[in-house]
């Protein structure tokens, strides 16, 4: 009885473009964080158009945003990522955005960060209805953690490291859960 022969090809491990490039152009303690990923060069001024001429670079690399970093440790799936993102981004636009500088009449409210004066502009008044409609969503108990953690005021790494992340876990899967349920047709996918 013969053994069947066995294959001698050595499997090369698949390096991820990104982090190879990370670690070319950043310091060693920065690159091993491993959460970036590829984008265009941007290419907005002269100084990088030459730059890519010179280099032949195409890409560059971008740090993935706090969702991105959610949905890369399976904490929330990639069809939930959309719908946190867009709560993130009403928030920012409705409360983290500085208003109008031309108001020389001191008409209107809302300095920067106000969370109970007047929106300087609509498009900010429209983003803080938005985002007050989907946190009514979200049930009383579970509100506080999921926007430390959406919004990005709690770190992952800190969170994973000190267990505490796991204890918190189901409660943020089912304020996820009820706001996919909420707003999931509001988002484009």
């Amino acid at each position: 009885m013969t053994r069947p022969k066995r294959s001698t090809r050595i499997k090369k491990t698949r390096v991820n473009t990104a982090d190879m490039l990370a670690s070319q152009i950043m310091p060693a303690s920065q690159a091993a964080r491993k959460d970036f990923e590829l984008c265009d060069v941007a290419n907005h001024t002269d100084a990088d158009q030459r730059h890519m001429q010179r280099s032949g670079a195409k890409q560059t690399i971008r740090r993935k945003t706090h969702i991105q970093i959610l949905a890369a440790r399976k904490v929330i799936t990639l069809e939930q990522a959309p719908i946190l993102q867009w709560y993130a981004d009403q928030h920012e636009a409705g409360f983290g955005t500085v208003g109008c500088t031309a108001n020389y009449g001191g008409a209107g409210g809302g300095g920067f960060g106000s969370h109970d004066l007047l929106a300087r502009y609509g498009e900010q008044q429209i983003a803080r209805d938005n985002y007050h409609f989907a946190r009514k969503a979200i049930p009383p108990h579970c509100r506080a953690m999921f926007e430390r953690v959406v919004l990005g005021a709690l770190p992952l790494a800190r969170a994973d490291a000190s267990g505490r992340f796991q204890r918190i876990g189901p409660a943020f899967r089912q304020a996820v859960g009820h706001l996919e349920d909420a707003i999931g047709h509001l988002v484009p996918r």
